[in-house]
């Protein structure tokens, strides 16, 4: 009875834990912008303050003051590939974004700590880009808001509005190059597929010319030892031997351009070669 109990306390914990996390409610509430530029995924998390009759910069907000450019959590940008702001690069990933409001300039920060509470934390030695910027006079904007604008195919333009003031700078991303990365990744994947289903065919000792299909395409992609001695093998399984010889000695070649250890595979091949039929009119 005491076991049974104790299992019943345990589903009820866990089931309570598995309970989805309550919403608190916030005055200025969250609120998440994205844009995809060329291939680069880019995306703003913040929370949004009123102004609610106050004035704002200058006042509220202090002119000189770090600030958390929102309220509640200090907003983030994401990006999915490395991005150029202000001449200076950022790998991609997630960074902490604030703000030094003065008169007629301000600064802008990227920061790479995590998940800051508002500016309190703040370490200026975690920036990895500052750079200046002057404010621009606009017509009230009662919730804070951000925006991506002035779209290319390898850059967009990053607004911050509220109460009468906005400010504005390009995010811009090599998407020329992220292409290509991605066509090596895609390639790279496309290959790996394929040779884990020829070394199945090999391993399973089955399906062997669709093994041996799925080899032609890992070596389509890249035509490496690895790839090459596959089908070699998946020939000798099929007694092929001249066949597996020739790709062997492809295999060989490979592996040896690349300090590859054919040791034992060259052994195997050379073992292949005493299983070529006679030539005719010779005796085995």
């Amino acid at each position: 009875m005491k076991r049974i109990t104790a299992l019943l306390l345990f589903v009820a914990v866990f089931s309570f834990a598995q309970k989805p996390e309550v919403k608190l409610l916030r005055l200025s509430q969250y609120a998440t912008v994205s844009q995809t530029v060329g291939v680069t995924d880019m995306s703003i998390s913040y929370h949004r303050p009123g102004v609610k009759g106050r004035e704002i910069f200058g006042k509220l907000e202090q002119f000189g003051k770090v600030w958390r450019a929102g309220a509640n959590n200090a907003t983030s940008f994401e990006f999915s590939q490395d991005v150029t702001i202000a001449g200076t690069t950022l790998k991609a990933g997630r960074y902490e974004f604030f703000l030094i409001p003065t008169e007629n300039e301000w600064t802008v920060i990227f920061n790479s700590a995590k998940d800051q509470w508002g500016a309190y934390s703040y370490d200026s030695t975690l920036n990895v880009v500052t750079f200046q910027i002057k404010p621009e006079t606009i017509a009230h904007e009662e919730w804070l808001s951000y925006s991506f604008s002035d779209l290319t195919i390898s850059s967009a333009k990053v607004s911050l509005k509220w109460d009468k003031t906005a400010i504005s700078f390009v995010i811009s991303t090599n998407t020329e190059e992220n292409v290509k990365k991605l066509e090596t990744q895609y390639y790279t994947l496309a290959a790996q597929q394929a040779g884990t289903f020829a070394r199945y065919s090999l391993d399973s000792k089955s399906d062997f010319d669709k093994g041996i299909a799925a080899a032609d395409r890992a070596i389509a992609i890249a035509p490496n030892f690895p790839n090459l001695s596959l089908k070699a093998n998946l020939l000798a399984q099929k007694e092929q031997w001249v066949d597996a010889v020739k790709v062997g000695e492809e295999a060989i070649k490979a592996g040896k351009a690349s300090n590859a250890n054919t040791g034992n595979f060259e052994k195997t091949v050379a073992g292949w070669k005493e299983k070529f039929p006679p030539a005719k009119g010779k005796k085995k």
